[in-house]
Order: C-alpha cells, then structure tokens, then sequence
C-alpha cells in the first residue's frame, strides 16, 4: 500500500504556496454596522494596570487563535484599534462590526499567571451586530528573563548565534519555547530572553549552523558547557525574576571543509550556467534517506563550492526552485573524510514533458478564461525506496510547475522519471481542488509513469471550486465548558477518486477544520460538493503550542452533505452530563 511521506506532502503545500501568484485587489469599504463593543480590566499581579496599551484586532474567524502577524489591516478592511486603560486598569472599544476579536494588553514582556489554563497572553471574543461583550478581562504577571553570553572555545563571542530553549514539565517532558527574536545573541555575544512564565527550563547554544574562526562547526552545548542534553542544569524561573550570568561556553568546534564541482548537460558534457543545485547530507546510507539539504547556484562557467561540511556522506542534485526548469539531476554521492573535495560532477538530464488542459466543472461564461490563466499545474514525482523506513515506500523530487492558459492549456517540463502525483495552485481568493484526472478520455486513478524522454500528451485534470460552507452550532447541555477546552471539529470526504493501491493520480486536501468560538459557533469554509463526515473532538490545552483528547468524552459524528456556493447549517450536541458521572 502507498504511504505518503509526511515531509513530502507538507513540502507540496510549502511549495504550492511559493508559486502562489499574488493578485492586488482593490479595497472594499466596509459598510457594516458599527454597533459592538469590547470591554474589560487588565491587572498585573492582581493589581490594576494603570495607562496600559490594550490593541484590539479583527481576525479571521478561522485563525482566531493567532496574533496577526501585522497590525496593518488595511488590505483585508479589518479593525486595528489601540486604547489605554483608566486608572482602575479598564478599557472599552465601541463602534466594532460583528466578528471575531482578539484583545492583547502590554508587551510580550507579560505573561499569564502560573497554573493559569490560559496560556495565551490575549482573548479571543466572537461578536454578534449590537453586542456589548463585558469583562473582557486579561490578567497578566511580569515574566521571568534569562540573560548571559554565549562564546565559543577560545572565549570569543558568538555573533548572531542562535539559541534553544526548552520548558519542562512535572514528567520531564520537553517542549521548544521562546520568542525567535529573543533566542539569538548580539555582536557581543549576549542574549536576553524575556516574557517567560515561572517554571523549569534547559538552554543550548551551537548545533548545525554555529560556526567560529577556522570555519569550524560548534557542536551543540547545553548550559553548563555540556553536550549531554541530559546533563544539562535546570534553570528556574520565577515570576518577573531575572536570572542572569547564564554563560555558555562552546566546545571545540569540529573541522568542516568545502566541496567544489561543476554541473554539465549529460548530452553534451558542456557546463551548465546559473544552474541551482542542492546539497543533502544523508542518513546513515543513501537509502536511508537525507538531512534537509542547502541549494547554491552555480557561475557563469556551470561551477559550485559547498562549505561547512563535516565528516560524513552528501548527496548532491539539481534544485529547480521556479519549478519549470529543463532539467532534472543525477544524483552524486561523495564522502568528506578529513579534506576538502574537489572535482565533483552533476549530470543535468533532459527531462520529460506533460502537456494537457484544464478543466472547470460547472464553469461557464466569459469570466472562465481569467479564472483558467489564473490556476497552476503543479507534479512531484515519486519513486519507490529501495529500502523502506520511517518515510514511507516512496520519496518525491522537486517540484514541476506550470501556469495554465486562458484556453486551459499547460506543458509541464524537466520531469525525472518515476510517477507523477498532480495538485492545482490558485492565486484566486477563491481555492480550487482536483476532482478528477483523465487521460485520452479515460479516468485515471493511479499516477502517470514517466518514462525517459518520453513525452505525456492528452491530461486532462477537472477541478472543482472550493466554494461549499459549513455554519454550525454546538449546543452544550449538562454543564458549563471548563476554562482551557477547545471544540474542534473536522470535515472529512467520505468518499475520494484517489487510489489507495499504487500512487494516487493526485493529492488533494479535501479535510476542512474550525474551532468553535465561546459560544459554540463555527464556520468551515473552502470545501468542495460531497459528502463528509463531521467530527467533533474536545481538547484541553497543556501548553501554549499542545492540546490533547479530553478522557471520557467520545467524539461526536454527523454526516453532512456540502453543495456549491451554499452554506450547510449543522448543530452538533455536546453533553457534559456524561463525563460528570464518569468522573465520579
């Protein structure tokens, strides 16, 4: 059976979203009623924060758990509004259209308080026209700092150097931690990471990337001055206390050395200019797969030079990041023992073509051609390992992409042979999914074999509007939600054209999620006509970034049948009452 390698399919949504092309739309006046209203109380350690900043940002309603990345909103029409507070620590914003909200008070330098089951430093609201949501309150302490200097064997300082950050539970369970933008050190090499709430922590600096004087590599060292990741020191954090002179002292950096080489056309032996390619360093033996790898490009005389490498084995391969490329690479393993290497070669063979159309099921008129000229043609191809592990039974190269035409026409270059598995970009704000594959007239379910140099004429790919909505409403009976769960549901298809023998003939993410709001509500959008099972789970947040399953409450199931450019309404019961008796 075909298993999909985790790494390989988020790479394809990784790189479906680089080829993206971004369109500029014009701002729509937001002529909704300006009725609504937030209002509550900050405190700092119990105590009223006095003239503290509160921002307040309209979101949507499916990230409603993430702090937009910028308070510019002016491209989406969606509120920014900053106020202070009384003297008393209260706030209020009037004048809000309904929607979901999130309110954060002070800077990151604040912190829910310890055993809080809120571990966010902002509140989520969802507003309906005319409500006025009270005590809205956040309550915030002063988070804990940890500061020193870090510097590598011979005492001089790490510059720019990044660091990790680990938080421990009551179990020893470890979890990455930290503000990115305090987890690095400056030109002296001194960091200070701030905002951090009370409890038990572990700090290591070097590791992959950390290079001193000599072009050595800095191995991983834990604080104090220690590889062993388990001998590392505990470091404890109270609340709004700074623990300072948290030094870290680099081991002796390992020797790294270049490897230099030059890319040639496998036909012509002549060197291939401006050409990427991609270095990986492999784990254990080139079946066994490889390290994420670094791309280059090569000079004017088709010529590379990879440094920073250690003792070990590396694969070399051509790397097309525009996706449309003539040529696909024979990879080169070498082997770097104590010196640099040189002389290396990289064949770069021409590849096969796929050519065909596009299709819009249910498409019509005019408005077709742009909406045609504004889809991508994307293909990875797999091959099968030839020894099987923790990856799956194949692995993929690089992306092939192609913009379609206004007539739905497409040619997909440089492909290496193995089996094509297809995906749709779209640069609409309207999505678009594969509903179906056909070559020469016949539906296809498993993927096109690409041979050498034999080219793939007569694809046809149907694509379906993503423009089915799910409303729904969970009503919650025998009790009160308890402060730290989630409701989240999942909308899965019931039923796919994909194969589930061989490699599918395309991969397309048909599962549409949503978390409830505080009073039940939820919204899945962007999902293609069927029929799907809905689920709703409950979790309970552990950590800031971790949920896990709430014992004793079984998921709920309803099936839900989604047409186009309609929005389904669900209501889903959730009882509580249950839990309870079990609990007792």
């Amino acid at each position: 059976m075909f298993r999909f390698s985790q790494f390989s399919i988020l790479l394809s949504i990784t790189l479906l979203a680089v080829f993206t092309i971004a369109i500029a739309q014009t701002p729509q006046r937001d002529s909704r009623p300006r009725t609504a209203s937030i209002s509550g109380r900050v405190t700092v350690g119990g105590a009223p924060a006095a003239n503290a900043l509160v921002m307040v940002a309209e979101v949507d309603p499916q990230s409603r758990a993430v702090w937009p990345a910028s308070s510019n909103n002016e491209s989406r029409q969606r509120a920014f509004i900053k106020v202070r507070t009384d003297g008393d620590g209260r706030y209020r914003v009037t004048g809000l259209t309904e929607g979901a909200y999130l309110i954060r008070a002070l800077s990151k330098a604040y912190t829910p308080p310890k055993n809080s089951s809120d571990f966010n430093t902002f509140r989520s609201v969802t507003l309906d026209e005319g409500e006025a949501r009270d005590n809205v309150d956040i309550a915030l302490v002063r988070g804990g700092v940890i500061t020193g200097r870090v510097s590598d064997a011979e005492g001089r300082p790490l510059i720019g150097g990044g660091l990790q950050l680990l938080s421990l539970d009551e179990n020893g369970k470890t979890e990455s931690v930290g503000d990115y933008q305090t987890l690095r050190t400056d030109d002296r090499g001194v960091y200070r990471i701030y905002g951090l709430p009370a409890g038990r922590y572990i700090l290591g600096a070097g590791g992959e990337g950390a290079y001193n004087p000599g072009n050595r590599m800095s191995p991983q060292t834990f604080y104090p001055d220690v590889t062993d990741q388990k001998q590392a020191k505990i470091i404890e954090v109270k609340e709004g206390a700074e623990v300072s002179d948290i030094d870290i002292r680099l081991g002796v950096g390992r020797n790294t050395y270049e490897a230099t080489g030059r890319v040639i056309d496998a036909e012509t032996g002549q060197p291939l200019p401006r050409i990427y390619v991609v270095c990986r360093e492999a784990l254990g033996n080139e079946n066994r797969g490889t390290r994420p790898g670094r791309g280059f490009q090569t000079d004017d005389e088709g010529k590379f030079r990879v440094v920073g490498l250690s003792s070990g084995r590396y694969e070399l391969d051509l790397w097309n990041p525009q996706g449309n490329g003539e040529h696909y690479g024979e990879k080169t393993w070498f082997e770097v023992g104590d010196s640099d290497v040189s002389g290396l070669e990289v064949k770069a063979i021409r590849g096969s073509t796929i050519s065909g159309m596009v299709a819009i099921e249910g498409a019509s008129g005019l408005s077709i051609r742009a909406k045609l000229s504004q889809l991508s043609v994307n293909v990875q191809i797999a091959r099968r390992r030839e020894s099987v592990g923790d990856g799956g039974d194949y692995d993929f190269r690089g992306l092939a992409y192609a913009k379609v035409g206004g007539d739905g026409g497409f040619r997909l270059t440089g492909l290496a042979p193995g089996m094509a598995v297809f995906t749709i970009g779209s640069s609409q704000e309207s999505a678009f999914l594969i509903k179906r594959i056909e070559r020469d007239g016949a539906e296809i379910r498993n993927a096109i074999e690409i041979r050498r140099g034999e080219p793939v004429t007569g694809v046809r790919i149907v694509v379906v509007q993503t423009n089915g909505t799910i409303r729904g409403q969970v009503e919650i009976t025998g009790g009160k939600l308890p402060e730290g769960w989630e409701l989240n549901i999942w909308a899965t298809p019931i039923e796919t054209t994909t194969s589930n023998q061989g490699v599918p003939a395309f991969y397309t993410n048909e599962t549409g999620s949503a978390v409830a709001d505080e009073k039940g509500r939820f919204v899945i959008e962007r999902l293609i006509p069927g029929e799907y099972e809905l689920r709703l789970s409950v979790m309970e947040r552990v950590s800031q970034s971790m949920t896990q399953g709430v014992e004793g409450i079984d998921e709920i199931t309803q099936r839900v049948t989604v047409k186009s450019g309609v929005e389904t309404p669900v209501n889903l019961t959730l009882d509580l009452s249950r839990k309870k008796r079990e609990d007792r």
